[in-house]
């Protein structure tokens, strides 16, 4: 346990020695605050006036999550790949550590890093908010959190798409079954909510398949994050909730990656 530690933090000091990385993140909380005329602007949507602050805020919080996923997909598509062309892993596992040692320590690293750094730009966001309106919304913070959940989903993709093909391919394939994800459940949602809408009370919304209730529900824990920020009742699709769902299955996949690593001879 103790290389375990050692490694995620290699992996998150080996990461944060990039300038690019400190670049980034100036770059990002910069255009957090070059935004803030979008918080004061009117929005009307179906006729109603919706506040501007909560509104614009909502959707840059939703923004960030989608740009940290493609971020964490970038970083986790080399990490083993690099290891293993620059003879970075013979000099691990040289070591007294195991290789489910590396192998979590390398995902896990990964996961922090990338989280810690959402974290800070919603964190930046809920302070914006904050100055405006003087309420202190700690959905955000909450929101932010349940969010990584989907890094550390796509970080054990990745990770296990990595062994079996290129890189790019493998952070490609893990954005299709984010895309994928994305659509049903939200095209689901958007169908049931008009029809719950257009007919009457009486007749029931149509059951989702049974493929839709089980999928990875990447969709559905951004859609709990909003929730927790506009305070408003979440719907699920089917009997089990996205966070389960979703932290089901990054143990499965990280316990995939982990068995097949184990049998591959380095």
């Amino acid at each position: 346990m103790k290389m375990f530690i050692k490694i995620a933090q290699y992996t998150i000091v080996d990461q944060m020695r990039s300038k690019s990385f400190y670049l980034l993140l100036a770059i990002s909380v910069g255009l957090l605050f070059l935004m803030r005329g979008c918080y004061s602007a009117n929005y009307v949507i179906n006729g109603q006036q919706i506040e501007g602050i909560g509104y614009a805020s909502r959707i840059i919080f939703q923004a960030i999550v989608m740009g940290m996923l493609l971020m964490v997909s970038m970083i986790s598509m080399r990490i083993f790949t690099r290891d293993q062309n620059d003879g970075s892993v013979q000099m691990f596992l040289s070591r007294p550590v195991q290789r489910w040692e590396y192998v979590l320590g390398r995902i896990m690293g990964t996961w922090l890093l990338t989280s810690g750094f959402m974290f800070v730009l919603h964190l930046t966001l809920f302070s914006i908010v904050w100055s405006h309106t003087g309420d202190i919304n700690l959905g955000y913070i909450w929101a932010s959190i349940v969010c990584s959940l989907n890094l550390l989903f796509m970080t054990a993709t990745v990770c296990l798409f990595s062994l079996f093909m290129p890189g790019f391919i493998s952070a490609l394939f893990a954005m299709g079954l984010l895309g994928t994800g994305f659509i049903s459940d939200g095209g689901y949602r958007l169908l049931n909510s008009q029809l719950i809408e257009a007919l009457s009370s009486s007749v029931s919304a149509s059951s989702p398949a049974l493929w839709r209730i089980y999928y990875p529900k990447l969709f559905m824990v951004q859609t709990y994050a909003d929730s927790l920020i506009s305070k408003n009742n979440f719907m699920g699709i089917g009997p089990v909730h996205p966070l389960i769902n979703i932290l089901a299955f990054s143990l499965f996949f990280i316990s995939l990656t982990l068995i097949i690593f184990k049998r591959r001879s380095i």
